[in-house]
């Protein structure tokens, strides 16, 4: 009776042990790292900040600044496009695309325009601008006027930014719809369909236009190669293979934009790998389990990326062997790393941004926008909506600066010395 007592405690004693283990991992899983004091061995200077309407707000949106010459480009998810000038701040122009944009008389007896619902850009090419919608549109527009020079309708949700290169305009819909279009006039050169589970993640590859082909992830996570001239496809290889027992786990959306150096192309899937591969075969040249839904930024053969719980890394190209890993910013929702005068910088939820010491790995500088100009009313509405300053696109570099749009549509110019 005694041992059968013991046995009994012990197995109380297992029980509650695992379930404590099981509530750390859980709890871990949960976590968000808190931002901490550094050293900051850099000084980050905002040059100019100003208004691209009103934003994004907790949309999910792939808008994201352009910058081509002294113009920087930016958009509202309600449908305004503001060219600003890159040193000055000032707007040169604004358009709103909507077909019948808010008038005089709308705005001052408050009746409510229906947005355009821009999700996908923007891209600058040719001249022009070209910028999707949840609607199902590809809108283009000339950089110099901001005139909208075209409007073709695609098949899908247009939530990622179009590709050009070769002459061409391509892009992905959510509906599984990958389409070429004429940048000067919008017409449809040729729209087929990738396969699409029955569940996915709310977003699509942004496709890459080189040697003739058209590459882009599917939400099945394989990488697929369309030859441009006839829409008729080449091959295509899985990143990310099903593995887990429950739909999340068997997510595996190839949404990163296929990374392209030399002849090798790069790219990643969500529950996945990164892997490189022989652009013109498919062949793959190696495969490494990272798990991210965002782009890739490559800079001296090595690949930088923010995988799906927010940690930081860095990867040779050439062997897939890691360099190191920055798992200080876990959690926090990470937007996509770009190079910046020897950093990776990455925005957070909560509107920090991180610059990483591309070397090391450590944090050297941080910076945080703070809104002076708010009322008492509006500090009080952020309070509420710890998001609105939040970062939810990729920081853009041009020359000495750069430019980064919140969800509250403020686009802000930062230079390091």
């Amino acid at each position: 009776m005694l041992k059968q007592a013991k046995i009994t405690a012990l197995s109380f004693a297992l029980l509650f042990g695992l379930a404590g283990c099981e509530t750390k991992e859980i709890k871990e899983e949960f976590r968000i790292a808190e931002i901490k004091p550094i050293n900051s061995t850099l000084d980050v200077e905002l040059v100019w900040r100003e208004s691209a309407g009103d934003g994004v707000d907790n949309y999910f949106s792939n808008l994201s600044p352009a910058a081509v010459g002294d113009l920087v480009f930016a958009a509202s998810r309600d449908g305004e496009v503001i060219a600003f000038n890159k040193d000055s701040g000032d707007e040169v122009w604004s358009t709103d695309v909507r077909e019948n944009p808010p008038t005089l008389w709308d705005t001052l007896t408050f009746t409510t325009i229906a947005p355009e619902k821009l999700s996908g850009g923007i891209t600058a090419a040719y001249k022009n601008l070209y910028i999707g919608t949840e609607n199902g549109d590809v809108i283009a527009l000339s950089q110099a006027t901001g005139e909208i020079l075209w409007r073709t309708e695609v098949k899908g949700e247009v939530v990622a930014p179009p590709a050009a290169g070769e002459g061409w305009i391509a892009v992905t819909t959510a509906a599984g719809f990958v389409a070429a279009l004429h940048p000067d006039t919008g017409e449809l050169r040729w729209q087929i369909a990738t396969d699409v589970p029955a569940l996915s993640l709310r977003g699509t590859s942004s496709p890459t236009i080189a040697g003739g082909g058209v590459l882009v992830g599917t939400a099945t996570g394989k990488l697929s190669v369309i030859i441009l001239e006839k829409g008729i496809p080449a091959w295509e290889q899985a990143i990310g293979v099903v593995q887990g027992s429950t739909e999340l786990e068997q997510l595996i959306d190839a949404d990163s934009k296929p990374l392209i150096n030399g002849s090798t192309v790069y790219t990643i899937a969500y529950n996945g790998n990164l892997a490189a591969l022989d652009m013109m075969s498919g062949r793959v040249l190696w495969k490494r389990e990272y798990s991210s839904y965002r782009n890739l930024a490559i800079d001296t053969g090595v690949i930088y990326l923010t995988d799906a719980k927010g940690n930081v890394i860095a990867v040779d190209a050439n062997s897939g062997i890691e360099k190191w890993t920055s798992s200080e910013l876990y959690n926090r929702r990470l937007t996509q790393p770009v190079v910046y005068k020897g950093n990776i910088v990455v925005g957070d939820y909560e509107g920090y941004f991180h610059f990483i010491n591309k070397e090391s790995g450590k944090i050297a500088a941080r910076y945080k926008f703070a809104d002076y100009d708010r009322s008492v009313f509006w500090w009080f509405v952020d309070w509420f909506s710890f998001e609105e300053d939040g970062a939810y696109t990729k920081p853009v570099v041009s020359g000495d600066k750069l430019f980064v749009q919140t969800r509250d549509g403020k686009v802000n110019a930062l230079r390091l010395p």
